[in-house]
């Protein structure tokens, strides 16, 4: 029986997870916090508030406020007052935070290499077209 599509994805979104949780660990993160810190260190100056967050990681506002809340907590970002609109307030990364970006953007690259490691540049090419038309749905 060949396995469905979307089984295959989980499973893979599942090792990746599990993957970066591992490394994550020792830094005393889980896998979603370095992905916040490498999404902030992407948008180099460009102003970010929690519902950009909310947005890139598909997840819902409670969820997204107790990401950052514990981000805070560990020192990672801070929220600091807008410029812009008194009532809300960008995440910006704490030196702490910035000094894990070479550490996670190593890392990941390295994840997304192995991701392709098997398949011709072709392939890979074609493997990555899938994926962004997959997450456009």
């Amino acid at each position: 029986m060949e396995p469905r599509l979307g089984g295959l994805l989980r499973d893979a979104t599942n090792q990746m997870n599990l993957e970066l949780n591992a490394f994550a660990r020792p830094y005393g993160m889980t896998g979603m916090q370095m992905s916040v810190i490498d999404y902030l260190s992407r948008r180099g100056t460009a102003v970010t508030f929690q519902v950009d967050v909310e947005h890139e990681f598909h997840i819902q506002r409670s969820t997204a406020s107790l990401l950052i809340k514990r981000m805070v907590e560990r020192e990672l970002l801070t929220r600091v007052v807008a410029a812009s609109d008194s009532r809300k307030r960008e995440l910006q990364l704490t030196t702490k935070g910035r000094e894990l970006i070479p550490i996670i953007t190593t890392h990941l690259r390295q994840q997304d290499a192995k991701m392709v490691a098997q398949l011709s540049p072709e392939a890979a090419a074609g493997f990555r077209r899938a994926l962004q038309q997959i997450s456009q749905w």
